[in-house]
């Protein structure tokens, strides 16, 4: 019993020493530079947007904040390397829906994103868009739907990968909607455009960029967007919303944010979230946000938290429904 009381009095008294050093290690924070993981190439996916937060994290942090790039693996490879950084706030994951879709659809992804991550908050949402070739007939998404109706076997959506959001996009288009078009599986999204533009697949979803370009090219048609609004960018094409459609999962489009590994000090997070609302105030990185289509939306981490654990609900139940297991 002496035993146990002097084993429990030293881990308290560690308890006690340790906790002035993680609450000083939080005041100094940040000291060095931050790294902040993304799963895409440069310029691809939410590359775009994790440098522009990047960019005003450096400046409220007084610290370089830098963006490594490491795809591959559906996103394991930079979540595992995220977790292998430490919880030390230097070492962050910019996640977007294939961090909670991916273990869905892989056994081995490595990683919990709940067990193994902590939220810091969102960061930004950027409408999905439905983009066809131009050689459909159809000038607007009811006239698509109805021709997924008539003509089934001629409609062709082309995707990325189970469990990529272009696939998920689609997914919950066709639910909506009530079609059953084929799937088409392509490599990259370049791929499947380029098949677009040359009619061999009628379309494919997209983020707002693709959107944005898209509508310049006399080879594609953007039949519609998600959101509450239409986007700025592109006033005269009609939200899904606006022809009946609801597609779950994406009501405010792709969503991107900041995790931290596990264990890493609250007042940590919390500073890095705070210095993250702050740059809705600056107004230069507001319209590089508007230049990518994309919409500045910061949360706290408490909120993030409450729609990942949404996300992953939703999504493992669609991806259940539709028979896919984890390989």
């Amino acid at each position: 019993m002496h035993r146990l009381k002097c084993l429990a009095g030293a881990a308290a008294l560690l308890a006690l020493a340790i906790m002035p050093a993680r609450a000083d290690e939080a005041a100094n924070y940040p000291n060095r530079t931050v790294r902040v993981i993304v799963a895409f190439p440069p310029g691809g996916g939410p590359d775009p947007l994790a440098r522009i937060v990047a960019s005003g994290l450096e400046r409220r942090l007084g610290q370089p904040v830098i963006v490594e790039n490491m795809p591959g693996a559906s996103g394991s490879l930079a979540a595992r390397a995220a977790v292998r950084g430490g919880p030390d706030g230097y070492t962050l994951l910019f996640a977007d829906m294939t961090f909670i879709v991916s273990p869905h659809v892989m056994a081995n992804f490595g990683v919990d994103p709940f067990k193994d991550f902590t939220p810091i908050g969102r960061a930004a949402t950027s409408p999905f868009s439905l983009i066809v070739s131009a050689t459909v007939p159809a000038s607007n998404l009811s006239e698509f739907i109805k021709l997924a109706k008539t003509r089934p076997d001629d409609v062709m959506i082309g995707h990325t990968g189970i469990g990529t959001t272009p696939h998920l996009g689609a997914v919950a288009f066709t639910k909506a909607a009530d079609i059953k078009p084929r799937f088409i599986s392509y490599k990259g999204q370049a791929d499947a455009m380029t098949n677009a533009m040359s009619g061999i697949i009628s379309g494919l979803f997209s983020a707002g960029p693709a959107a944005m370009s898209s509508a310049k090219n006399d080879k594609l048609k953007v039949l519609a967007v998600t959101g509450d609004k239409r986007m700025a960018q592109l006033p005269a094409i009609q939200t899904f919303g606006e022809s009946g459609i609801t597609l779950r999962g994406f009501e405010s489009g792709a969503w991107f944010g900041l995790m931290a590994p596990a264990g890493t000090p609250p007042a940590i997070i919390r500073k890095i979230n705070l210095a993250m609302k702050d740059i809705a105030n600056d107004k230069a990185l507001m319209s590089k946000f508007e230049s990518v289509g994309a919409e500045f939306k910061p949360s706290t981490p408490e909120e993030f938290r409450d729609h990942l654990v949404a996300q992953d609900k939703l999504w493992g139940a669609t991806l259940n429904e539709m028979g896919v297991k984890p390989q």
